[in-house]
């Protein structure tokens, strides 16, 4: 306990640190249009307000209160307020309802639109809680078509068959010492097959694989990865799930008073046919202060141009950040430096940008820098689960390891003491790799796992992305050899409860593994929504190859995002891969 108390000091300075109320303020629109008399309220403290005619608004709150707004005719919003939040802009969403002698527009619901195109849809899947596609989850989602299937052919052998990472195994019943047959799909947070799958027929749950399933009743099945399958079908699942839909079961969704079924082409294929911006288009949609340093043809007419613009900008953190990184790609270290040192006050104390500044540090390789950056990170949040996650990474990144382990031994302890919110699974999940691939990499073991024909092998390679601001909205898209996507979608609309885990634990990252199924070039796009503020947010993406061996790399990437609603490329990389989230 005595090696704790230092800490427990800090943390206890922080809890009173919480108490100081900060004056959180902003418009609300519907997107296009201000909106009056929206009652806003704070829920822990009862404090009330609503938006004036011109739809701004301001109301007092501590870190961790939750602000609520509603309004008639629109969907309620809630937002976890965090230390350094002054400023939420808050968007409302339309909630359509059928008007008496008014015909009224309205998008149908992403359920609907699934279950409708469930017969046409080869992609579309139904589950106990609800249709799913692998267009339409935020996660590792394989379907098979039961048209894929040979008639006459064992169901277990006939899904192994279909696609890579599944296995047809045993497992031994300990009451009765009979060795059942079992379907093992390899895990998003492991490299093996250690629980058998899950399976669920036609809405009903099944613990022993369905043998006597005859494949030529089947119409789809869905393959959902163990990590994944744990929030919807509980710990029973940590092995995945396997959903068939039978011939048997009742699927798909008419439009009322229709024998049509829904019109399939309401929905997207996964192939990508929007304009990508690419990284020189990118370089001419940037704030004007960053395209007159850009075209500047000496470091005199940059640095004039800087200080003209220092006029207008000189309270703004981001204009030194993009500046600083500009100037270091253009003209170097020494005049970048300066930009820093002279403003570090714009920086000093707001954890979201100190973050980024050493996001920019660890991708030109200036460890050093960004170490010190987060260790005061650290100091400001002591009970975010982001800052031992940076810090630990920091002290691997220097080398020191042993450091880098008691950062994750601090942060148990204080979960076990109740000092700190219990993990999500998902953090879980990110922090057991993190400390799994450290741990491993200190072992020594310089070999590669070798590739096995049943698909029993190790990842090549890791992505993890992290970024600046909590309220940060952006898509994420993997883009496959055939110009296939997989969309993540960190958004309120699309995954509510885990922007709302991430405040309440503290963290703003997320990774995804690659497997085999597919070589060739996957490139990575995202889309910027905003984040309540009229800010870019900053984005880190740490790439690992020979993902947990001794042979193992890194490279660490940064962006600037900005430009909004527009799909921007980010990276490429040449891998036999598949992404799998999670």
């Amino acid at each position: 306990m005595g090696k704790y108390f230092g800490f427990i000091l800090l943390f206890f300075f922080w809890m009173g640190c919480i108490n100081a109320q900060n004056t959180i303020s902003g418009r609300i629109t519907d997107g296009t249009s201000k909106l009056s008399n929206v009652h806003v309220v704070n829920l822990a403290s009862g404090l009330k307000t609503s938006s004036n005619d011109e739809g701004w608004y301001r109301i007092l709150a501590k870190p961790k209160d939750e602000l609520q707004y509603t309004y008639i005719g629109m969907d309620t919003v809630s937002i976890l307020v965090e230390d350094v939040t002054k400023i939420l802009n808050i968007k409302m969403n339309l909630r359509v309802e059928q008007l008496d002698e008014v015909v009224v527009e309205q998008k149908i619901s992403k359920q609907k639109k699934l279950a409708m195109t469930y017969i046409t849809d080869s992609s579309v899947v139904n589950t106990s809680f609800g249709y799913i596609s692998p267009a339409t989850v935020a996660y590792h989602l394989k379907v098979i078509d039961g048209s894929e299937f040979t008639p006459g052919s064992d169901i277990l052998n006939a899904i192994a068959s279909r696609r890579a990472g599944i296995r047809v195994g045993t497992v031994s019943n300990p009451a009765t010492g009979v060795s059942n047959r079992a379907l093992f799909i390899r895990g998003m947070g492991s490299v093996g097959y250690r629980t058998p799958a899950l399976f669920e027929i036609d809405g009903n749950i099944f613990n022993d694989a369905p043998t006597w399933l005859d494949v030529s009743m089947v119409i789809r099945v869905g393959i959902i990865p163990g990590i994944q399958a744990v929030w919807r079908y509980g710990h029973i699942a940590s092995g995945g799930v396997v959903i068939i839909n039978t011939k048997n079961g009742v699927h798909g969704l008419r439009e009322e008073n229709s024998s049509q079924s829904y019109d399939r082409a309401r929905l997207r294929d996964n192939f990508v046919t929007e304009k990508v911006v690419s990284h020189e288009e990118a370089k001419n949609e940037v704030p004007s202060y960053l395209l007159a340093i850009q075209n500047a043809t000496s470091l005199t007419e940059a640095l004039n141009n800087f200080d003209e613009f220092e006029k207008s900008y000189s309270n703004v953190p981001y204009f030194y950040l993009d500046c600083y990184a500009l100037m270091y790609e253009m003209f170097g270290v020494d005049e970048a430096d300066k930009i820093v040192e002279e403003n570090f006050n714009q920086f000093r104390n707001n954890a979201i940008w100190l973050k980024s500044l050493a996001y920019i540090y660890e991708s030109q390789g200036r460890l050093e820098k960004a170490h010190a950056l987060y260790k005061e990170v650290y100091a400001l949040r002591p009970e975010y689960a982001q800052s031992y996650i940076d810090m630990a990474n920091s002290y691997r990144n220097l080398g020191f390891k042993e450091s880098a382990t008691s950062i994750y031994a601090r942060h148990s302890y204080l979960l076990d003491e109740g000092l700190l919110s219990k993990d999500t699974l998902e953090l879980s999940e990110i922090l057991q790799r993190e400390m799994d691939n450290l741990f491993t990499l200190k072992s020594g073991s310089k070999q590669i796992r070798v590739r096995n024909g049943d698909g029993i092998d190790a990842y090549t390679t890791r992505l993890v992305f992290e970024w600046n601001d909590s309220e940060a909205e952006f898509d994420l898209q993997f883009v496959n050899p055939n110009n296939q996507y997989f969309n993540w979608k960190h958004t309120m609309e699309d995954m509510p409860d885990r922007i709302r885990s991430e405040k309440e634990q503290g963290y703003s990252m997320a990774d995804f593994l690659l497997d085999d199924a597919l070589p060739g070039i996957w490139k990575v796009n995202a889309t910027y929504h905003g984040n309540k503020q009229f800010t870019p947010s900053y984005l880190k993406a740490t790439v690992y190859k020979n993902y947990g061996s001794k042979l193992q790399t890194k490279e660490i990437k940064f962006f600037r995002l900005g430009l909004k609603e527009a799909n921007q490329f980010l990276f490429s990389i040449v891998l036999p891969s598949e992404v799998a989230h999670n």
